[in-house]
């Protein structure tokens, strides 16, 4: 994630009165590894925006682009490798030599939305989970058993 003093994370989640099939579906796959503890697993897709961007224009491609207005709410802040998380998560990225088509499609749309400056995007997903006693190694296993394919993805542990 490159140039940091414009770089932005946007996280697109699902209406808390809406049912996450996702996450209840990988909280299956998590209680099916043994592991159950878990409670819940809130899913996001979280987009890294950089480049010639501004917290302005990347409201807009948020609203104009990332975000289905009638499901999802989004939170937009500034990229900071040292965010401090609330609850134990792991974030889920393309590795940088592969390609990513939901960010070439992001990007496609960007520029039919008539914006010239050079916007750069890299897509993920975030899993956030609440329940009792979650340790950094079961969240390493699910990590690599279930939400990454760590041929293409690099994962990252926060919150715990």
């Amino acid at each position: 994630m490159e140039n940091l003093e414009k770089s932005y994370i946007i996280e697109i989640g699902l209406k808390e009165n809406l049912f996450d099939a996702f996450g209840n579906e990988i909280l299956n796959s998590i209680k099916e590894l043994g592991f159950d503890n878990f409670e819940k697993v809130f899913v996001y897709d979280v987009y890294n925006v950089y480049g010639d961007v501004s917290l302005q224009l990347v409201r807009q491609i948020t609203k104009n682009i990332l975000l289905d207005h009638v499901a999802h709410n989004a939170k937009i802040y500034k990229y900071n490798n040292k965010k401090d998380e609330k609850m134990p998560c792991v974030e889920v990225w393309y590795k940088k030599q592969v390609t990513d088509p939901v960010a070439m499609t992001a990007i496609k749309a960007i520029k039919d939305l008539g914006i010239k400056n050079d916007v750069k995007i890299r897509c993920g997903k975030k899993y956030v989970f609440s329940g009792n006693n979650i340790k950094k190694d079961m969240i390493r296993q699910i990590s690599e058993k279930i939400l990454a394919n760590t041929l293409i993805h690099d994962y990252i542990i926060k919150g715990i």
